[in-house]
């Protein structure tokens, strides 16, 4: 069976980390929060290559006793060149799920987070340059149109369609 890379991309507050953790769960697979990768003392288009370079080689290092990896990482044009790349010369197959919501649902308080205003206007910016939907995706799924686990239970069954067996 193919080891695969499952990337979970959107803008910030979509869901992207608490749907990854719990789908690599169900997956027997590790998960990677890829913010946890990023230099915080630069801003992100500064650091991407560093970045992107860190969650391969975090994820080759799980995918060395696991099948598959999860993860949350938003993503443009060349981080999904790069990604799937660096993944499919190492044998891994990559998947692309673009993660969407709209505005209003993500900042809803009764999500239980809570954005700053520099992160609601970079929310409105991520929307706006298309990463609800990217053209690359092998998946769009929106996470505002049912309960957590429904959104969970439909994520499981949409990658699993895609993986053969």
């Amino acid at each position: 069976m193919a080891q695969h890379a499952i990337f979970l991309s959107g803008p910030i507050g979509v869901g992207k980390t608490t749907l990854g953790r719990a789908f690599a769960e169900r997956l027997s697979g590790g998960f990677i929060d890829g913010d946890d990768y990023s230099d915080p003392d630069r801003p992100w288009y500064c650091s991407v290559l560093q970045t992107s370079r860190a969650i391969v080689q975090a994820g080759m290092t799980i995918l060395k006793s696991r099948d598959a990896v999860v993860i949350a990482y938003p993503l443009g044009c060349i981080n999904w060149i790069y990604f799937r790349r660096t993944f499919g010369d190492a044998g891994v197959v990559p998947l692309f799920v673009a993660l969407r919501a709209s505005y209003p649902s993500i900042v809803d308080e009764r999500r239980g987070r809570t954005f700053s205003s520099e992160e609601r206007e970079r929310i409105q910016i991520m929307i706006a340059e298309g990463y609800r939907a990217r053209p690359f995706s092998d998946l769009v799924l929106d996470t505002d149109r049912a309960s957590f686990l429904a959104t969970l239970a439909q994520l499981e069954r949409e990658i699993r369609r895609l993986i053969p067996s």
